[in-house]
C-alpha cells in the first residue's frame, strides 16, 4: 500500500511539473510577444515623427505649411486606436519572425488610415508610410535591430566573395525573420542571379483580409521595399522582379544580383 501511495503521489508530481511547465511556456509566450509589439510600435513612432516633422502637408505644396507637433501627435494617437481595432485581424503566428513582419505590416496600416482620416491624399500617405518603413531599416542598421549589424560584420570576417557575401545575406534573412512557416520561399543560384521564389508570405496574408485600397498599400510600400535594399547589402546590388502576390500572381519571382562597373 505505501509503494502503491508513493508511486501514486510521484504521478500526481509529474503532472503538476508538467502543468507548471506548460503554464511557464505560455506566460514566456505572451510575454515576448508583448515585448515584440511595444519595441515595435516605439520603433515606428519615432519614424512617424522622423518623416513628418520635414513634410508638407501636402505633397509638394509648402503653401499648405508643414506638419506641426500636435498634428503628428493626433496621427499617432489615431493611429494607436487604429492597432486595436485591426488586432481582431492579426494572425498570431507561433514563429517569432513571423509574428514580427506580420505585426510591422498592421503597425503601418494603422499609421496609413490615421493619416487618411486626417484628410491626407491615400496617394500621398502611402508614399510617406513607404518613407517611414525605409526610415524604420535606417534607424536599426538593417531589418533587424542589433542582429542585422552583427550578421553583417560577421558576413564580411567570412568572406570577400561579393556574391557569396550577398547569398549569406539573403540565406541569414530566411533564417530570421523570412522563415517557415509563414514564408514558403525556394532559393537557388542561376549562374550570377540568386532567385528567392515566395510562395507564402504572412504580411499579404494580413493585408488580404481586406479590399483592394489596402492591398494596393502593401504593394506599394512592402512588395517595393527590396529596390532600395539590395542597393544597400552591397555595392552595385540590385533586384528585379515580374510577378508578385499583391498582384494576383502565385508567386513573388524576387531576382537578386551584383550590376557590375561597366556593365
Amino acid at each position: 500500500m505505501d509503494d502503491e501511495k508513493a508511486a501514486k503521489q510521484s504521478h500526481i508530481a509529474l503532472i503538476d511539473k508538467w502543468q507548471s511547465h506548460i503554464i511557464l511556456k505560455e506566460m514566456f509566450r505572451k510575454l515576448t510577444r508583448y515585448i515584440i509589439r511595444k519595441a515595435a510600435w516605439s520603433a515606428k513612432k519615432k519614424t512617424i515623427k522622423q518623416v513628418l516633422t520635414p513634410r508638407c502637408r501636402r505633397d509638394g505644396m509648402p503653401e499648405h505649411g508643414r506638419f506641426t507637433p500636435r498634428e503628428i501627435e493626433q496621427i499617432i494617437y489615431q493611429a494607436n486606436l487604429n492597432i486595436k481595432e485591426l488586432m481582431p485581424f492579426f494572425i498570431n503566428h507561433e514563429n517569432i519572425g513571423n509574428y514580427l513582419m506580420e505585426y510591422g505590416g498592421l503597425l503601418d496600416l494603422a499609421i496609413y488610415r490615421a493619416m487618411v482620416k486626417a484628410k491626407m491624399d491615400p496617394g500621398y500617405a502611402m508614399n510617406l508610410v513607404g518613407d517611414m518603413i525605409w526610415q524604420a531599416r535606417v534607424n536599426a542598421k538593417g531589418l533587424v535591430p542589433i542582429i542585422d549589424p552583427l550578421r553583417v560584420k560577421l558576413a564580411k570576417l567570412t568572406t570577400n566573395d561579393p556574391m557569396a557575401f550577398l547569398e549569406k545575406r539573403l540565406k541569414d534573412g530566411m533564417k530570421y525573420p523570412y522563415s517557415k512557416p509563414g514564408y514558403k520561399i525556394e532559393f537557388y543560384r542561376d549562374e550570377n542571379v540568386y532567385c528567392m521564389s515566395i510562395y507564402s508570405c504572412p504580411v499579404f496574408d494580413f493585408y488580404r483580409q481586406f479590399g483592394q485600397q489596402e492591398i494596393t498599400l502593401f504593394r506599394k510600400t512592402w512588395c517595393t521595399f527590396d529596390y532600395a535594399v539590395a542597393e544597400h547589402l552591397i555595392e552595385g546590388g540590385k533586384y528585379q522582379r515580374k510577378h508578385t502576390l499583391s498582384d494576383g500572381d502565385e508567386v513573388c519571382d524576387m531576382r537578386w544580383f551584383i550590376e557590375r562597373d561597366g556593365a
